[in-house]
């Protein structure tokens, strides 16, 4: 995938060592929850990371940025010259993402596009039940051992 703006022109290259690497930055060991629970949340720090890490100059392979924090100005030249908003951009990724197949599966266009609107898309519903489960576990136990002194 080709990014250009002022007069740069990235390459986003997805491999599996750039997905492990993202994943370990952000805290996420799987990819694909990791990406849509940052599209979800609009979280350009995750955005800018997520580029940074992925981008090569065309020409010679090389990193494309020297730190993250040169994503933000490419990202505003990038929306401003390209008329994007952030949400472009992160759908933009993801379907590239995905046809290349480095989301858990591949998925149809519908199902990416289902995946794409649903805000509850990149959380953790196994945790989020079992953290629920523990607060509603040590609950009951507090009552049981208040009742009891």
């Amino acid at each position: 995938m080709k990014l250009i703006a002022e007069n740069k022109t990235i390459e986003l290259v997805f491999t599996t060592r750039k997905i492990v690497n993202i994943s370990k930055l952000l805290g996420e060991k799987n990819f694909e929850d990791l990406y849509f629970k940052a599209m979800n949340g609009n979280d350009l720090d995750a955005l800018s990371k997520i580029i940074f890490t992925f981008a090569e100059d065309i020409e010679n392979g090389a990193k494309s940025f020297k730190s993250s924090e040169e994503v933000y100005d490419f990202l505003d030249c990038y929306k401003k010259e390209n008329n994007k908003s952030y949400e472009d951009i992160f759908k933009e990724i993801a379907e590239v993402i995905n046809e290349e197949g480095f989301f858990n599966t591949k998925m149809s266009k519908k199902d990416l596009t289902q995946k794409i609107s649903n805000p509850l898309s990149g959380i953790d519903m196994n945790s989020l039940m079992k953290e629920s489960a523990e607060k509603a576990m040590t609950k009951i136990v507090e009552k049981e051992a208040m009742s009891q002194v």
